[in-house]
């Protein structure tokens, strides 16, 4: 399959067409943000209409700055859809139903299909909580080393 980079916004109406008329759309995210299950330049996804969004689906959405998004739903709140990138801790807050484009229908590595009900990818879905309280004390543990290293150097 050859690869063709163009902008969302651009291709936008095309894309929603596809996916509006029972279609998919194959799109080869950029970012780090769903890493390891997404890897840019090597992974697809197959964008579908995002009919029945539930906690656990890849979606892609678009922020108030336009900004096009591909990250998993955490938590539906109060109609509220809470999202976060697999390879991130922070929960983005705010995300309404008609702000969401599509879901992911299906993942891709290299030109072969991740089973969705396989056991592996079950077990990664359930490891997602614990490497984002990972990440977070890192992230934390990282904050307070550069905060004595600071306090250290202007000691001296």
């Amino acid at each position: 399959m050859s690869k063709i980079d163009i902008d969302l916004a651009t291709m936008w109406s095309v894309i929603d067409e596809v996916i509006s008329s029972g279609g998919e759309f194959r799109l080869f995210p950029r970012g780090t943000s769903m890493l390891p299950l997404i890897r840019e330049g090597k992974d697809s996804v197959a964008l579908v209409s995002p009919k029945d969004v539930k906690k656990g689906d890849i979606v892609l959405y678009k922020r108030a700055d336009g900004q096009f998004v591909l990250h998993r739903v955490v938590k539906i709140k109060n109609g509220e859809y809470l999202m976060c990138g697999d390879n991130q801790y922070t929960v983005e807050h705010g995300i309404e139903k008609d702000g969401i484009l599509a879901v992911v229908g299906r993942v891709f590595r290299d030109e072969s299909e991740i089973p969705k009900d396989s056991s592996e990818y079950a077990r990664y879905i359930s490891s997602l909580p614990s490497r984002r309280l990972k990440k977070r004390i890192r992230a934390k543990l990282s904050a307070v080393k550069r905060r004595i290293i600071k306090k250290k150097s202007e000691g001296q």
